[in-house]
């Protein structure tokens, strides 16, 4: 049975890059660390890590690290060139 990873903002479950970028899409806000480890299916301390070597883009606010959903979404598609169409898609689409 396939692991399913459940938004943290309450949206459908999601399991693979694609659905994480529409998840990503569809969230407003910032997001933490623990929301996006939750998401990508990794444990916060590896997205503090990848932050920090600046492998996952993120910012500081108020010395907490936060994450805007749709730099993640750009990041995505970038190390998964096959999204930029199924993005272009759903771009479309909303």
């Amino acid at each position: 049975m396939e692991t399913q990873f459940i938004s943290p903002r309450g949206n459908a479950p999601f399991n693979a890059p694609f659905n994480i970028l529409i998840a990503l899409y569809s969230l407003t806000g910032l997001l933490s660390a623990e929301e996006v480890a939750e998401m990508f299916g990794k444990s916060p301390f590896t997205i503090y890590r990848m932050a920090q070597k600046r492998e996952i883009p993120s910012f500081m606010f108020g010395g907490s690290r936060c994450f805007d959903p749709s730099e993640l979404a750009l990041w995505l598609i970038k190390k998964e060139p096959q999204l930029a169409v199924a993005a272009r898609h759903f771009q479309k689409a909303a």
